[in-house]
């Protein structure tokens, strides 16, 4: 290196970093021989966190599930039923499908503790073998299940909120993908159903119309 050359130490110190070692340069005393290993030391590991983190960021399996809007309180066979419209948003089918829904109830314990609970919404199906389009996940809400005889004043008031937890194995990233969506009372429409958004082409094919995915129609009554 030229003695007092800023623009030799600065390209010399660069190329040792990154652990290139053109040969231009070496050091010539001791004290350059440890400023050089520690410098060696810091370049590996900074070049081992850069391409760990690089690869955790785009490796990194991503949910890609749709919801509606809107979740729907309608009847079904004569029962209230909660319902939540999701979709695959991905080009390829996705496998193994579960669903977990769950209402947190603020509460008031007998000793004036207040609490917010979570309570289990049973599905009338929790999984499914493929999830190749639409998925409507259905709580039946029957007497003594967590939501029963409440209106949506008392949703309101009580502040209550539905969690829905989606997840599903992608067989092209090998991994299985998994996704929450939340609902708040002023998204929970009662008396409402969603509009079909699933239909059959000329070919025979199903076909799903992800435009309408929160396309809701009054209640038959």
């Amino acid at each position: 290196a030229r003695p007092g050359s800023f623009a030799d130490a600065l390209f010399f110190s660069f190329e040792t970093l990154a652990t290139v070692g053109y040969g231009a340069m070496a050091p010539a005393t001791t004290y350059a021989h440890i400023i050089v290993t520690l410098e060696l030391l810091c370049g590996t590991a900074f070049m081992a966190i850069i391409t760990g983190l690089t690869f955790v960021r785009f490796s990194r399996a991503k949910p890609r599930f749709l919801y509606a809007d809107t979740a729907v309180v309608t009847t079904i066979n004569g029962m209230p039923t909660l319902m939540i419209r999701t979709a695959n948003g991905r080009p390829i089918v996705l496998t193994q499908a579960k669903a977990n829904l769950y209402a947190l109830i603020p509460e008031w314990t007998q000793e004036g503790q207040f609490y917010r609970r979570v309570h289990d919404l049973p599905l009338v199906r929790d999984n499914i073998p493929i999830f190749p389009l639409t998925w409507t996940v259905m709580h039946r809400i029957e007497p003594g299940t967590p939501l029963a005889d409440m209106s949506p004043e008392q949703m309101e008031e009580r502040r209550v909120r539905i969690f829905l937890v989606l997840s599903a194995h992608d067989s092209t990233l090998a991994a299985t993908v998994t996704d929450t969506r939340d609902f708040a009372p002023a998204n929970i429409l009662f008396g409402m159903r969603y509009a079909d958004a699933v239909s059959m082409d000329e070919q025979g094919r199903t076909l799903a119309d992800l435009t309408l995915l929160s396309a809701t129609e009054a209640d038959i009554p």
